[in-house]
């Protein structure tokens, strides 16, 4: 079924965006990762804000918009935010950003043409954000296992495709599943792990991904921001951090080790008593504090890659009004 932004009508997106701007400018927006909207508090995040629910399908309903692309923008938005602890502040903390973060938050709706189907957005876009951080320009660039890579670009193929209008068959995505599993279980630095789990996670048709990915996104931003945010930790926090990953890897696999069938993940990691010390460590109040002030000195370096996934859905939004 095809969808009309905006249900057809000029005017109610003359009106929506007039609602929004006024209560995204003065911040009573929050730039959340999920639908959230309440008429008794007043809070709200952006896609709630939109069409005033806090339901995907009445926000379809309500807006002619794909809800994963509402979201996807916010969750863009949202990597880009700090929040700030301040008890004299209406929801108990203030938001700190670029101004180019915030901006696209009225930026990429004012883009949605009236009448203008934009369902293939989110589909058009994944395999460009992928190629992104496939690019010599991607922060991590040099710690991508080559296994990791070649099933990104074999992703990228069968997604290529499949825009074309071509029927990529089941087996051909099995085969290409099982390739990204194996080659991430086997990458073998841990700077590379965020890529290996995106790409991991990836390899499906475009129908049903398209769906998903905001909190696809949401993870690997998240993992990147914490990468970034690394060289501003402590020593030891930052060796409790790598060991931390390499834990996480090593109890996904003693998952398929017959012994540990019927065991919790504490009784698992008696077993890794290093494994233990680090994820208990970084879990400590002082820790999780360390590692919050790290990653607002961090958000900044993630701006420009943020900036460039917005860049391109805004492209995408505008091609046909160009």
């Amino acid at each position: 079924m095809s969808l009309r932004a905006f249900l057809g009508d000029p005017a109610l997106k003359a009106a929506t965006l007039k609602r929004v701007r006024e209560r995204w400018e003065a911040r009573q927006i929050i730039p959340l990762i999920y639908l959230k909207w309440s008429a008794d508090n007043n809070f709200a995040s952006l896609a709630g804000a939109i069409a005033e629910t806090r339901d995907p399908k009445t926000f379809v309903a309500r807006t002619g918009i794909p809800v994963e692309l509402a979201l996807l923008c916010e969750t863009l938005i949202n990597a880009g935010i700090s929040f700030l602890d301040d008890k004299d502040a209406p929801f108990g903390f203030v938001m700190r950003g670029d101004d180019a973060i915030w901006s696209f938050g009225i930026e990429w709706l004012d883009a949605v043409a009236v009448d203008d189907d934009v369902s293939d957005v989110v589909p058009c876009f994944l395999p460009i954000f992928l190629a992104r951080i496939l690019s010599d320009d991607f922060s991590f660039s040099a710690h991508i296992a080559p296994g990791v890579r070649a099933a990104a670009q074999e992703i990228m193929s069968l997604w290529t495709r499949e825009l074309r209008g071509e029927v990529i068959p089941r087996q051909e995505w099995r085969a290409v599943r099982a390739s990204a599993l194996r080659d991430s279980e086997t990458s073998g630095d841990p700077k590379g792990y965020l890529v290996a789990e995106l790409v991991e996670s990836l390899p499906w048709p475009l129908a049903g991904i398209a769906a998903e990915f905001p909190a696809i996104c949401q993870k690997f931003l998240h993992s990147y921001v914490q990468a970034l945010a690394a060289p501003f930790l402590p020593q030891q926090d930052q060796v409790d951090q790598v060991a931390c990953l390499v834990g996480a890897r090593e109890l996904s696999r003693a998952r398929g080790d017959a012994r540990f069938a019927e065991a919790s993940d504490e009784d698992v990691l008696d077993h890794f008593p290093e494994i233990k010390r680090a994820m208990v460590a970084i879990q400590q109040p002082e820790a999780v504090s360390r590692m919050d002030a790290a990653q607002q000195r961090a958000r900044p370096l993630m701006t420009p890659f943020l900036g460039e996934q917005m860049d391109d859905l805004l492209t995408l939004l505008r091609r046909d009004a160009e």
